[in-house]
């Protein structure tokens, strides 16, 4: 099975999903909206990952907690006061803000996270490669050098480690062997930037216009995808352009199900289009589970 859903698709379906995912949770501040993205973003990576390590998946919902105990501490509105800290008021509704500002926050990296496993480099090419080599180049190496950064990171530290015996020193001697890590790491990346630029100038990378080796067939799903996908751009937009999303956190947070009651049918069908990649999942999973029957 697929598991990760647009592999099948053209890449510009992929890439027109998550840049319409994207405009949708980075557009507004609707609780509802905010929360549903959030599910979606983080059931599609939880299966993503599936027999996988899941660590990097705790690290945005740090981010949640982090933003939603903070907030409070720097903004005072609201009308509803928990109590005092350091004579200043700790609101519940900047709790609330907080909380949701942080679900976007989260929901925005999963959703990169998600874009780099379903559409790789040479996809990435093969859509701006021709019209924007240069664009598309640093974006490709941004892309690819954080893995790499990391994984040297993570090797340097242990061999380190491991020769000095850091794990025995004392706070300050840390402090130091953090600076040294950090500067060799810094030294190695600007080594490799400049090797990975001469090598591509002697290609002749930029000088002509770049072909790609590999060619993707556009089908009829692909063209009512995109039309599907277009068209709730449309409908989002609109919506967004009458201000039927806007929240109100301060000084009192409104009531989402008069919001739901108001305008359900809009919020559906950006919940479907946020949990279209999960659907497809379930829908691979029966399929799936109806075949092993008839075996």
């Amino acid at each position: 099975m697929n598991q990760y859903f647009f592999k099948s698709s053209h890449p510009l379906v992929s890439s027109s999903y998550y840049l319409l995912m994207l405009l949708i949770i980075m557009s507004t501040t609707n609780p509802i909206i905010i929360s549903s993205c959030f599910l979606a973003s983080l059931s599609l990576r939880l299966f993503q990952l599936l027999n996988k390590k899941k660590k990097g998946l705790f690290h945005p919902l740090v981010l949640v907690f982090l933003l939603t105990v903070t907030n409070p501490l720097f903004v005072h509105r609201g009308g509803t006061i928990l109590f005092f800290f350091l004579n200043k008021p700790i609101t519940k509704e900047a709790f609330t803000y907080g909380f949701f500002m942080g679900l976007m926050i989260a929901s925005v990296i999963y959703l990169f996270q998600a874009f780099q496993a379903t559409v790789d480099s040479e996809q990435f090419f093969y859509l701006f490669g021709k019209r924007l080599p240069k664009v598309t180049m640093i974006l490709t190496m941004i892309f690819r050098f954080i893995p790499l950064f990391k994984q040297y990171y993570q090797e340097l530290n242990q061999v380190q480690k491991t020769v000095q015996r850091t794990q025995q020193r004392n706070f300050k001697e840390k402090v130091a062997y953090g600076f040294d890590l950090f500067g060799n790491l810094f030294s190695w990346a600007l080594e490799n930037g400049m090797d990975t630029a001469d090598s591509m100038k002697a290609r002749g990378y930029g000088v002509t216009t770049r072909s790609s080796r590999l060619t993707y067939r556009w089908r009829k799903l692909d063209t009512i995808a995109i039309i599907f996908l277009i068209g709730c751009s449309g409908v989002f937009l609109l919506a967004l352009s009458k201000g039927d999303y806007h929240y109100n956190f301060y000084p009192y947070s409104e009531s989402f199900f008069v919001f739901w009651r108001i305008q359900g049918l809009q919020y559906l069908l950006i919940i479907v289009v946020a949990f279209i990649p999960v659907l497809k999942r379930i829908k691979e999973e029966i399929v799936w589970a109806i075949l092993k029957l008839k075996m």
